[in-house]
């Protein structure tokens, strides 16, 4: 049975290549001319394309290609070689963001290619030079007795302190208790932490005083979001530098880490350099203060 031309128009492959028309003609009018007009129309698929195309097949396929595969590989890079020509001469990567940002990483790639390894003699100067970066903070050992706000309520603190006031009046106070205390989800002793560490587990309120209390005797109570603590602390490791091999690794780590935002920081120097950069401060100042007067009428 012949097809109308109604039926024809509803076909998906003619409905698919109207569309490419209307792209095409539309490429022609934002261009300005011809699509042809300034693009280069030859794709030459050279040993240098063929042998980077064998050597990524045979290290995902652990063979080589055969010769029908390799056919394959070219066609394949033939044609993404001229649909990236022809979307670049659209300017279809422009206004994307993730295009932007794709092409700016590779360019900052570039400058760790040619950065050559550390000495070990730079490695030791970077130490040196960055101490505090690597100072052991002090740590201390400590256990506690908990007592439940919610269950006691306003007796709380009355009994937090009966408690540590007959821990006083022992002649030999033991260094644990928790079974003075209330019942706790978390652990009662801790085995050198850092004031940081006990701040993620009970608040920094709780930490920045457990760290200013006398070691070797029951001292609080002391508050955290879970409510009131007695706390001993068995043992202080005080604050510490280590060694350079102890912490190598790291100190590589961060070497080249400083090295590779150096070298950015560089060519971008560089390039910058032949850019006349204008910025329009009014717009920026009516932004402000437009984000300024939404966030007061909040």
């Amino acid at each position: 049975m012949r097809k109308t031309i109604a039926t024809w128009l509803r076909e998906p492959l003619v409905q698919f290549i109207a569309l490419g028309v209307a792209l095409f003609a539309l490429y022609g009018v934002l261009g300005g001319g011809s699509p042809d007009a300034g693009a280069d129309k030859r794709v030459d698929v050279t040993q240098a394309e063929i042998g980077w195309l064998t050597e990524r097949w045979t290290r995902q396929w652990q063979r080589p290609p055969t010769e029908t595969e390799l056919r394959g590989l070219v066609d394949g890079y033939v044609r993404e070689e001229i649909l990236y020509r022809e979307a670049l001469a659209m300017g279809l990567d422009r206004d994307d963001a993730v295009v932007r940002r794709r092409m700016v990483q590779k360019l900052e790639l570039l400058t760790e290619a040619v950065q050559a390894p550390p000495t070990e003699q730079q490695l030791q100067a970077y130490f040196q030079e960055n101490l505090d970066r690597y100072r052991i903070p002090e740590g201390r050992s400590f256990t506690h007795i908990y007592f439940n706000a919610d269950q006691r309520g306003d007796a709380v603190f009355a009994d937090a302190e009966r408690v540590l006031e007959q821990l006083g009046a022992t002649p030999q106070p033991p260094t644990r208790a928790p079974e003075r205390g209330d019942r706790f989800l978390l652990q009662y002793d801790y085995r050198v932490h850092t004031q940081v560490e006990v701040g993620r587990l009970f608040g920094n309120r709780f930490a920045e005083a457990l760290f200013e209390v006398e070691p070797q005797s029951w001292q609080g109570p002391i508050q955290s979001g879970y409510g009131l603590h007695l706390v001993y602390v068995a043992d202080v490791s005080p604050e510490a530098v280590p060694d350079f091999e102890q912490v190598r690794n790291r100190v590589l780590v961060d070497f080249e880490a400083d090295q590779r935002n150096e070298a950015k920081e560089a060519l971008y120097s560089v390039l910058s350099s032949g850019y006349e950069v204008v910025v329009d401060e009014e717009a920026v100042r009516a932004a402000a203060m437009q984000r300024e007067s939404n966030g007061a009428s909040r």
